[in-house]
């Protein structure tokens, strides 16, 4: 499934269009998909031409390469453009580091000539020097009629030995000059630094120091780095401050260093939004086999397993806690809700997943998530958090599920003894507050050939006596200690009966 982030395009667009806006942070969490927009964003956009760079590719290289490293990728990507290489001249100044650098072993004689020694001939010396002034002249020219096959070069010499050019401005007044053409053409040029807080720590701080050298270099002019307008850093900031505190501590002031690599404003990029708003869509991709047929889960409305599952499932997605890489993979094929019975007590009543829905939600969401201890994390995350509840799921109803769950052994013996018209009423004691409920059973349902059980939470309260209202109680705060602290948990490390 495809999301039509309208609501992420229309903050970037805004964003773009603050005035002087050179800089740009792009902050987004890992797996919301930064890259896939920004390639949309300004294939969509005409009247950007977007350099897009992945120095992650540039972890094998040591820290003082990794600007040739950004060049060498800036090069590769002009020469995809199709820009004339013949009209971009080298001034003299620029050219004469690149010459005393390709033949130093010639003018380092030459010079020492100029000392006097006892016997030596001047002519000799003057001759040398004329000589070496007329190859500078020649090899400025040839370097300005040239420019594409030289950087052709210097592009095969860093595939077969990578890392060990060094820092040459001759390079960079090279993409300058390609720079100022696609400017010609009337567009804007973008220069996109992905995936930052991914490289080795060094490279970070490498890569944002060289730009922001540049900046208070030329602070009257506000010019980027090799001319672009602007300059996107992708990463998740929250990483870049936790990278931060681990190399400089936790005291040094986080804000008044990243401040200066953005203009004006930090750009969150968040979809949640556009998921949470096309959550039926979500829903509607997601095919559920729950053993006795297949139905899209936003087919769903009565089964129990499915209503929690949804309700987490858009918890997490207002909190970026589902990569979108991730949900697009599970959503594009089949799930299972499997039954299964899990536990059995001697010659009692034996309990299964369906009569215990959590089970079945646990199942499919450490599924989904790759893991229990992963599903884990992700509830802990939620506690205390605001969550949008646009499908209104009764607290009632997520309460006395996991009240069920936390009880399940005494559950177990409570229906075993049920009969058809009695109300048994129970108290039991949990995580610091008592719960009166009663459980009736309600008959078979179709198609399972089993008694079901109607299980109601009739009052909860604290030792003091003090009443708690249901709709107070943290949903994810009771399931993180269910899955965490109670023999719950016990029921996903053992092997099903069946």
């Amino acid at each position: 499934m495809e999301f039509e982030l309208d609501i992420p395009k229309k903050q970037f667009k805004e964003h773009l269009a603050i005035p002087n806006n050179q800089r740009i942070i792009f902050s987004g969490a890992f797996g919301t998909g930064k890259t896939y927009f920004l390639n949309r964003y300004f294939e969509k956009h005409e009247q950007y031409e977007a350099i897009h760079i992945y120095p992650v590719n540039y972890s094998v290289a040591s820290n003082e390469d990794i600007f040739e490293l950004i060049k060498y990728d800036i090069l590769f990507k002009l020469l995809e453009k199709g820009l004339d290489f013949g009209e971009v001249k080298i001034d003299k100044g620029t050219f004469l580091p690149f010459f005393l650098k390709n033949h130093a072993t010639e003018i380092i004689p030459s010079l020492l000539g100029v000392i006097p020694k006892v016997g030596g001939s001047m002519k000799d010396i003057a001759k040398g020097l004329i000589d070496l002034n007329n190859r500078f002249e020649k090899e400025f020219k040839e370097a300005n009629l040239t420019n594409k096959d030289r950087i052709i070069s210097y592009l095969e010499t860093f595939s077969k030995n990578q890392g060990s050019i060094k820092e040459e401005d001759f390079f960079t007044q090279l993409i300058c000059g390609l720079v100022g053409q696609l400017k010609e053409k009337g567009k804007e040029i973008v220069l996109i630094i992905d995936d930052l807080d991914r490289i080795d720590p060094e490279h970070i701080f490498r890569i944002m120091n060289v730009l922001a050298a540049h900046v208070d270099i030329k602070k009257d002019s506000d010019q980027n780095k090799f001319d672009f307008d602007k300059i996107i850093l992708v990463c998740d900031i929250e990483n870049i401050r936790k990278i931060f505190s681990n190399r400089y501590g936790a005291d040094v002031d986080f804000s008044g260093y990243i401040d200066k690599f953005y203009s004006r404003s930090l750009f969150h990029y968040d979809l949640s939004g556009e998921v949470v708003k096309n959550i039926d869509s979500v829903f509607q991709s997601v095919i559920i086999n729950n053993g006795r047929s297949e139905m899209r889960l936003a087919e769903y409305r009565n089964d129990g397993s499915t209503i929690i599952i949804k309700y987490i499932i858009l918890a997490c997605l207002q909190y970026n806690l589902i990569p979108i890489r991730v949900l697009k993979r599970i959503l594009s094929g089949s799930s299972a809700l499997k039954s299964r019975r899990f536990w059995k007590e001697g010659d009692g009543k034996s309990i299964d997943s369906e009569e215990i829905e959590l089970i079945k939600v646990v199942d499919f969401l450490s599924y989904l998530f790759q893991g229990y201890q992963s599903l884990v994390s992700k509830l802990d995350f939620l506690i205390g958090r605001d969550i949008k509840n646009p499908m209104t799921t009764s607290r009632s109803f997520l309460v006395e599920e996991w009240l069920k769950a936390a009880c399940f052994k005494e559950y177990a013996s409570f229906v075993d003894r049920t009969s058809l018209k009695d109300i048994t009423e129970r108290e039991l004691e949990i995580k610091g507050m008592k719960f009166k409920f009663s459980i009736s059973r309600i008959g078979m349902k179709q198609d399972h050939w089993k008694d079901f059980y109607d299980f109601r939470i009739q009052s909860i309260c604290i030792p003091e006596k003090v009443n708690v209202r249901i709709d107070s109680l943290d949903f994810f705060e009771l399931l993180t200690w269910l899955l965490r602290e109670s023999d719950f948990k016990q029921l996903f490390n053992e092997r099903a009966l069946y």
